[in-house]
């Protein structure tokens, strides 16, 4: 059904790696922000 060749795999792979690495830094940034949100502000 689905042909995969080497072009194929050449413009896939890449595509893919970079969107899980564009999806992983956006979760990253969300986690550290809602850390930093609900961290308490430091008492004097």
């Amino acid at each position: 059904m689905f042909g995969l060749d080497v072009y194929s795999v050449e413009v896939l792979v890449p595509s893919v790696v970079g969107v899980l690495a564009i999806a992983s830094v956006m979760i990253f940034g969300f986690v550290r922000v809602c850390n930093l949100i609900n961290r308490e502000p430091p008492r004097d």
